[in-house]
């Protein structure tokens, strides 16, 4: 038996034609039995099939490695860009981003302070009032001011979190930046980069979660204060605002 599998073998790898093979198959069935010649002809029959039918390159992918396939190399440095719609039907969460943002920000105001390359973004640690409006109607609105804990930047999901105590109870509020119910996100006092001083400014933190002023309220006490300061300050603007108008007319 070996000696027949031996012979077999270099016959075939002299011999590259399938008749040939397949007639030095039929010869030594005899001598090897039926079962080894069965097992030459499933061979001969899968190598005459893979030389006949031509590989398949692979539909999805020029850089997948699939076994027994060419592999095509792409001519470009790097991955590939994804290719342009075709058609306006193609594509159509792009647009659909760009008509939110035109709609609920055509100024380009909101985007610019919670934008992470913006050099007008708000660092973590200011104080921010938001007013929301408590209908889709827009007959009323209702504002909500504390202390910006985390920027969630998603694109058009984008979201930030207050957090500020009322009634010596801490309470937040999770806002989205291109909601149709989001009026207007005025910045009370920003966060500075520096030392602490004796000015009152708030100090720009290090972090870009502050999470662990759940853990300690007392932190938050203070921003009543400055809320109540900037208020008076704005009621000041308005009243002199009015005043001269008076003296105009």
């Amino acid at each position: 038996m070996a000696s027949s599998q031996r012979q077999l073998a270099s016959l075939f790898r002299s011999l590259n034609l399938s008749s040939s093979s397949a007639a030095v198959a039929a010869r030594t069935s005899c001598e090897a039995g039926p079962s080894t010649s069965r097992r030459l002809l499933s061979t001969t029959s899968k190598q005459d099939n893979a030389k006949h039918t031509p590989a398949k390159p692979y539909p999805f992918s020029d850089n997948a490695i699939v076994p027994g396939q060419p592999q095509f190399q792409s001519t470009k440095v790097g991955k590939k860009p994804p290719p342009a719609p075709k058609t306006i039907f193609n594509g159509v969460m792009p647009r659909v981003h760009a008509d939110l943002r035109a709609r609920y920000d055509p100024d380009n105001r909101l985007t610019k302070l919670f934008d992470r390359d913006s050099p007008d973004r708000i660092p973590p640690g200011s104080v921010l009032v938001v007013e929301t409006w408590t209908s889709p109607l827009k007959t009323g609105f209702s504002s909500f001011s504390g202390v910006l804990l985390a920027i969630r930047r998603r694109g058009v999901s984008t979201s930030f979190v207050l957090r500020n105590l009322v009634v010596k109870l801490g309470v937040e509020m999770r806002f989205n930046l291109y909601s149709p119910l989001l009026k207007d996100v005025r910045v009370v006092q920003k966060a500075v980069a520096g030392k602490n001083d004796k000015s009152g400014k708030l100090r720009r933190t290090r972090r870009a979660k502050l999470y662990y002023l759940r853990d300690d309220d007392r932190r938050l006490a203070g921003i009543g204060n400055v809320i109540k300061q900037q208020r008076l300050l704005e009621e000041k603007r308005e009243k002199e605002l009015s005043k001269r108008r008076v003296g105009r007319r």
